[in-house]
């Protein structure tokens, strides 16, 4: 994934090369959710960088793997994490949620 921003594309990069044994796809959706949490926590939720990680974590091609990182059965997830997964899910028009909770709510 290209960036046009040297930061964002550092970040980015750094964070997809950590778990090289993962699919691309979720490596792809890992690395966009740090790049996001980083500049969130650095420049604040207006931040140019953080709408780019949105944006790019929304797009049709990284939707299946977005939905595979929150099924995943090992994901922890904090306060921030639920937060942001519910502002993805709104933004998409469709749940993020672990399989677990989708047959719950059946």
């Amino acid at each position: 994934m290209n960036f046009t921003d040297p930061q964002l594309q550092q970040c980015y990069d750094g964070n997809f090369s950590e778990a090289p044994d993962s699919p691309d796809d979720l490596r792809q959706v890992r690395a966009l959710i740090a790049a996001h949490d980083w500049f969130q926590m650095v420049e604040g939720s207006h931040s140019v960088r953080v709408h780019e990680t949105i944006d790019r974590l929304l797009l049709p091609e990284l939707r299946a793997g977005l939905r595979r990182w929150y099924q995943r059965t090992d994901a922890v997830m904090d306060r921030v994490a639920f937060e942001f997964r519910a502002q993805l899910s709104q933004l998409a028009g469709e749940q993020f949620e672990p399989v677990r909770e989708l047959h719950k709510a059946s």
